[in-house]
């Protein structure tokens, strides 16, 4: 079965990627592909999805991308977030505790027009990792006014919460830290950038298969939990 990878090209590293692929324009250039062992990837298109929504190849969607309709063909959904290299060395570190203790701290800036559902998917990537919320506060500013901000206060129990920051604005950057029991873990993607990169918040081809869900109801009941919590927000 041919594997299809939707995404935002921009964000893909092929030189970081083993698995063999090649990046296609359309879904009509995959023709004698079932048996030629690559994995493409392919722009972000509702068109293109629902050429694909038909067929029987092995599809990974964007969290942000994700519909009810996706449940029944056995496609995948990855996230953004546990992508990134940087999340995935946060993730081992923190999950070697079976219940982590300590505040988590994230703030992640997006260009005017980025997928507010991002913060959605962020939301369910940090409380896999952290455990299930129990308390959750959140506060906006007006989302049509740039810059916009929304801020998430979540209390995990047991002596974890995370404060989390998103906002809307003319730029792409990420923040983390982790303080936990004699444990301090720090990212900022504008201090990890190359001088010769314009954009350091990239993630391999096997980094998005290792870290793909099955699409199932319960994911997307989650997700649209999340999405629900995010939207009430009350204006500050």
């Amino acid at each position: 079965m041919t594997k299809i990878i939707i995404a935002s090209l921009e964000k893909i590293d092929i030189r970081s990627t083993l698995e063999n692929v090649r990046v296609i324009e359309s879904v009509d250039q995959l023709k004698n592909a079932a048996s030629d062992g690559i994995t493409y990837v392919l722009a972000t298109s509702e068109e293109q999805m629902k050429v694909l929504e038909s067929s029987d190849h092995e599809v990974y969607i964007p969290a942000f991308a994700l519909t009810a309709a996706h449940q029944h063909m056995g496609q995948y959904v990855y996230f953004d977030l546990e992508s990134y290299p940087f999340y995935q060395k946060v993730k081992e570190v923190i999950g070697k505790e079976q219940k982590p203790k300590g505040v988590l701290r994230f703030r992640r800036i997006v260009k005017h027009g980025g997928k507010r559902s991002l913060l959605a998917g962020d939301l369910y990537v940090l409380s896999s990792l952290l455990g299930k919320p129990q308390d959750v506060q959140v506060k906006q500013t007006n989302l049509s006014v740039t810059p916009s901000h929304t801020i998430i206060m979540i209390n995990f129990g047991g002596g974890t919460m995370a404060h989390i920051e998103y906002t809307v604005a003319d730029q792409e950057k990420i923040e983390l830290e982790w303080s936990g029991i004699l444990q301090i873990l720090e990212f900022d993607s504008e201090q990890m950038k190359p001088i010769q990169s314009t954009f350091q918040l990239r993630y391999s081809v096997d980094a998005i298969l290792a870290s793909a869900r099955k699409v199932n109801q319960e994911l997307i009941v989650q997700l649209n939990d999340y999405s629900k919590l995010i939207n009430g927000g009350a204006p500050v």
